[in-house]
């Protein structure tokens, strides 16, 4: 479930006192983390959009700054003609438009500065995300690779313990075949020393009773 390889406990069967193996060897589980970035690459993206932000922020910074000086010195050229007339008068609008002109580049920086701390946030947040699943894929990748070798190992020893009961079956059944020749062999000797026995009574003159001779 969600990406995680449960394991299956190994069903065996006694069959005549012999463990069936299973019915197959495992499949290799598919590898989770195949085709995504890893946390060095994740890292390099996060630094190189970093930079990127950076720049742009520069740029942004350069360009306020260059327009808010070219309408002051645009301000000033106009004013100047009119500067011996209305010296006073001409100095307060100056100062008055100076300012609103620096209270807006503040206002304009100030955005800027909070878009660039919100983009680097969500950047922070997405790397974040990314090398969690990274790594709760790679914890899955482990699970699935152990639980691989569990059951493959399992699959090897049912075979070698397969292959051990049918030597010992082998060598038991040699071992009574050999008992079943011996005792053969013990009876038919048996037979065959009652057989001289009743031939030498015989020729001897002795009666030998019919259960012998038989």
């Amino acid at each position: 479930v969600n990406g995680v390889v449960s394991p299956q406990p190994a069903l065996t069967a006694m069959v005549n006192g012999v463990v069936s193996p299973p019915s197959g060897p495992p499949m290799q589980p598919p590898k989770l983390t195949e085709g995504i970035p890893d946390p060095h690459a994740i890292e390099q993206q996060k630094n190189a959009y970093a930079r990127s932000l950076d720049e742009q922020l520069s740029q942004g910074i350069r360009m306020i700054e260059q327009t808010n000086e070219a309408k002051k010195n645009a301000m000033r050229q106009e004013l100047d003609m009119k500067k011996e007339q209305f010296f006073m008068q001409v100095d307060q609008q100056l100062k008055a438009q100076e300012m609103s002109v620096e209270q807006q580049a503040n206002y304009q920086l100030m955005g800027l500065q909070q878009a660039a701390f919100e983009r680097r946030a969500i950047l922070d947040q997405q790397a974040a995300a990314a090398t969690l699943e990274y790594e709760q894929k790679r914890v899955q990748d482990e699970f699935a690779r152990t639980q691989y070798d569990h059951r493959r190992k399992a699959a090897e020893k049912q075979v070698e313990m397969n292959k051990e009961l049918d030597r010992q079956k082998e060598e038991f059944g040699r071992q009574q075949k050999a008992m079943q020749e011996a005792y053969a062999q013990q009876v038919a000797g048996f037979a065959a020393d009652r057989q001289a026995f009743v031939q030498q009574a015989q020729q001897a003159g002795l009666q030998v009773p019919p259960a012998a001779a038989s």
